[in-house]
């Protein structure tokens, strides 16, 4: 955010950043798809896969799309490292308007959402200010991308990023009339190889 006016300046300090991409290749999300294995519902409506996804051989190829996509994204940040890796990688199937609680991915430094399915009626994912205080005032904006919460209505093949730090969620939503089916998302957590030489603070991950 950046605003002038007769000489007067307003910037934005500490932005979060957050990645957004796609996948357009409908193979291989397809593939992805009838390669999941879903047990019994872990929650009313929710299913999870284990979270060993990237080292199976059945999703080789989409494991190295968004190793290749979360290489971006570090380059982008010029994130100094030997190299960055996939810790884990699972994905989710959830009746239309079942909620996912705010939450953060631990023991990582990036964080991403892939859409695999997203019948009519599917909620976004939702980012919250992380800022203690924010949310003391909630004025309405014009800029919705100024408040505290922000998402975007999801599509197959969309893929976002975001520090794993970051609150989000899937918010409870009413089924539409004529919404049928299930929201499959598939999320991966990256972390780097790297000495850090910071004066005080070194460590080797």
């Amino acid at each position: 955010m950046s605003k002038e006016s007769h000489g007067n300046k307003m910037i934005g300090i500490f932005p979060t950043p957050i990645y957004f991409s796609s996948i357009k290749d409908e193979r291989v999300i397809d593939n992805a798809i009838a390669s999941l294995v879903f047990p019994s519902a872990i929650d009313e409506g929710r299913r999870c896969t284990e979270d060993n996804l990237h080292t199976l051989p059945e999703f080789k190829e989409l494991s190295d799309i968004l190793l290749a996509e979360s290489k971006l994204v570090l380059d982008e940040m010029t994130i100094i490292r030997d190299s960055e890796y996939i810790t884990c990688m699972w994905a989710n199937k959830d009746d239309i308007g079942l909620p996912h609680s705010e939450h953060v991915h631990p023991n990582s430094l990036w964080s991403g959402v892939l859409y695999l399915q997203v019948p009519y009626g599917a909620g976004s994912t939702l980012f919250i200010d992380p800022r203690q205080g924010a949310n003391m005032i909630s004025p309405d904006y014009e800029d919705q991308t100024i408040g505290t919460r922000w998402g975007r209505l999801p599509f197959k093949g969309a893929l976002v990023m975001f520090p794993s730090w970051l609150p989000h969620c899937v918010e409870s939503s009413p089924k539409e009339l004529g919404a049928s089916g299930k929201r499959i998302s598939l999320s991966w957590n990256i972390m780097i190889r790297s000495k850090v030489q910071v004066p005080t603070a070194k460590i080797e991950y």
